[in-house]
């Protein structure tokens, strides 16, 4: 069965933003999907629809034959993306990279006036919470929330997103037509 995929728009105006990282090494990335509310119900289906190992999307779960399928998939969606990577040196620990990294996306996807940032809760969330209302601007206005993976389907895209970019040059390529920006960041 196929599910109806919501067309590409030429004018692109996000509301909602969802965040997942991944860590390669030195390299702590970011990968913030894009999506306007209008196309959030079909796409969240459309991701339901994938054929993924487990009960969600989750990269590390997949073979590379799996990972190409899933990623030829989501170019399809009317979705966009940023990728935030921060180059880790000696003495930059993995919470100031989460650190440089979630402050950045919170200025990007203010300057795009997105309203609704999202993202995967993690054991103690409100380090994220601090970072975020230290970033974040009081206009435009945004809104942050955590949510967990099984419940919300748009976090498989982040980690897509976020495990493609740090894969290597082969993988980053492959969702090359829905990255809109890198941000490379050395603190």
């Amino acid at each position: 069965m196929s599910v109806p995929v919501p067309p590409r728009r030429k004018r692109f105006r996000p509301t909602d933003a969802f965040v997942d990282e991944s860590i390669r090494g030195q390299r702590y990335l970011m990968g913030c999907v894009l999506i306007e509310v209008r196309d959030l119900s079909a796409t969240r289906a459309a991701i339901g629809a994938l054929p993924t190992r487990g009960r969600r999307l989750h990269f590390n779960n997949e073979d590379d034959a799996q990972k190409r399928l899933l990623l030829g998939a989501m170019i399809e969606l009317p979705v966009r993306a940023l990728v935030v990577v921060c180059h880790r040196r000696h003495g930059i620990t993995e919470f100031a990279a989460r650190e440089a990294c979630l402050s950045a996306l919170v200025s990007e996807v203010q300057a795009l006036q997105v309203e609704r940032l999202v993202l995967e809760s993690r054991q103690d969330d409100r380090e994220d919470a601090r970072i975020i209302r230290r970033a974040r601007q009081a206009e435009p206005f945004l809104v942050f929330e955590h949510r967990i993976p099984q419940r919300e389907p748009m976090l498989g895209l982040a980690d897509g997103i976020s495990w493609a970019a740090g894969a290597g040059s082969a993988w980053q390529t492959l969702i090359a037509p829905l990255v809109d920006r890198v941000i490379e960041l050395r603190p």
